[in-house]
């Protein structure tokens, strides 16, 4: 590896974990471990005396990261405020359990960064001889100060282990004893540590040229829970009722399905609705995303104002809705923020359009819709709009139902339109005395018809001989990110 003549300057903040675990009792290897101090582990270091860095150590108080919360996660990010403009890069030993939510909240309360945060560990002490401990030390340090070995910067929260760097808000911890003890399943890691460092300058986030600053305020009071075959209604109800709770993020099946059943629903009806609760939707998969009306368990919960976290890890999840209680802003402003994609801790952004009605005659014209600033027609991954519940009278036993769907830009006149509508396509479906679900695939079409920084509106035109009743038309939007 080749090196620069000028000397980084990286900050090592130490704040415990397995890297740092020495026995108990001295001379006791049966003792229980515990975090030893930083003058007790660097005789197993002296590898560190001929890295040319000038690094200096903070202590923080030391502590196994079972025990990490959220004001300690603030506790390093003022740490590193008060040293940012001292150092290159900081690297954070820490411990395995919860290197993810620490590595998720840093990138989160973190604000402009511009230079790079390793967080990395071991899952054997740095004092035990088999210990992967020195060498993701001694990798982490030197991604800390890349100029010095010719290296190109990753200026984001990164997570370094067993030579793989991995961004932070896309890991998770995948093995409790392997050396390769992390991976990010939804996105490409940020490059690989052999003889040669290869950083993937592809995939890593632009340098802020803003200002540096850090955000204090993280909201404790969300959850994150599994839904599980034969969860009964009063457990949700119990969940939603806790004191002082603000948000709940749901593991759900697959794409984004949990139970359908009336009393299930109903309790998330009051969460939403009765008690104000940002409910936020993520798979138990590991890969994948949650695709909010692709089959009907799901669109039941968009309808209900349950929102999707996409591909968002469970810690990203979590931490994210922490961070934006924390900041102040309202439910709304969080269910909207939840969907965009703020740190690279998602792969889309989502803009969902829900146009309610259920007395729906011959002709629909949604209210219009505002299209989220900065909307990028290009980068539309996919638009599907869905009507649920498409009825005809009672008398009528069996037909078809075929619904035109437009789309228009309104004129401050509610009562004219600045523009031609352009046909989307035509909802289909048989009608057996039963409503039916209908799903119009419309991406390339609404891609060409679409006008960024424009209010959009919705007309449906039944072409059946009678009217046509539907509970709701759904539009969901997704937006691919660079």
């Amino acid at each position: 590896m080749a090196t620069n003549n000028s000397k980084g300057k990286v900050l090592m903040i130490y704040t415990g974990g397995t890297i740092g675990m020495l026995p108990k009792e001295k001379g006791n290897s049966l003792s229980p471990l515990v975090p030893a101090n930083w003058e007790k582990l660097k005789k197993f270091a002296p590898v560190l005396e001929e890295i040319p860095l000038d690094t200096e150590l903070h202590e923080m108080d030391l502590i196994d990261s079972s025990d990490m919360h959220p004001d300690y996660w603030v506790d390093i990010a003022r740490v590193i405020r008060d040293n940012y403009e001292k150092f290159d890069g900081f690297v954070i030993l820490h411990g395995t359990d919860t290197m993810t939510y620490t590595a998720t909240a840093l990138s989160f309360l973190l604000e402009n960064l511009d230079k790079p945060v390793i967080v990395t560990g071991s899952q054997l002490s740095i004092g035990t001889p088999r210990s992967d401990a020195l060498q993701n030390l001694v990798t982490s340090l030197t991604l800390a100060a890349p100029k010095s070995f010719n290296l190109p910067l990753i200026p984001e929260v990164c997570i370094c282990f067993n030579n793989v760097i991995l961004r932070g808000n896309r890991a998770r911890k995948v093995s409790s004893s392997g050396y390769s003890g992390f991976d990010t399943p939804n996105y490409p890691s940020l490059g690989k540590a052999g003889e040669h460092i290869d950083i993937n300058t592809k995939v890593i986030r632009k340098p802020s040229t803003k200002g540096f600053f850090i955000n204090e305020s993280l909201e404790k009071n969300v959850m994150l829970f599994d839904i599980f075959p034969g969860i009964s209604p009063e457990i949700l109800n119990s969940v939603f009722s806790i004191d002082g709770l603000k948000g709940v993020v749901f593991r759900t099946y697959g794409a984004g399905n949990a139970p359908t059943n009336e009393d299930f629903l109903k309790e998330i009806e009051k969460a939403v609705n009765k008690k104000n609760l940002a409910l936020v939707n993520i798979t138990q998969c590991n890969q994948g995303m949650v695709e909010m009306g692709l089959y009907d368990a799901s669109a039941t919960l968009s309808k209900l104002g349950v929102i999707s976290g996409v591909d968002m890890t469970p810690e990203a999840a979590l931490v994210k809705m922490m961070f934006l209680l924390g900041l102040g802003y309202d439910i709304e402003t969080v269910k909207d923020q939840m969907q965009k994609d703020l740190r690279g801790e998602q792969s889309v952004d989502v803009f969902n359009f829900v146009y309610e009605n259920g007395k729906a005659d011959k002709l629909y014209k949604a209210p219009a819709k505002q299209l989220p600033a900065g909307f990028d027609k290009e980068r539309i991954v996919s638009t599907n709009i869905r009507i649920d519940e498409a009825a005809l009278p009672k008398e009528v036993k069996q037909a078809e139902i075929e619904l035109a769907v437009f789309m228009n830009y309104p004129s401050a006149d509610e009562n004219t339109d600045t523009s031609i509508s352009q046909c989307l396509g035509v909802l289909k479906g048989t009608y057996n005395e039963e409503p039916v679900n209908l799903i119009l695939g419309c991406t390339e079409r609404f891609r060409q018809v679409v006008t960024p920084g424009r209010p959009i509106q919705i007309t449906i035109v039944a072409k059946n001989e009678h009217a046509v009743r539907w509970d709701g038309a759904f539009i969901s939007v997704y937006t691919s990110v660079e």
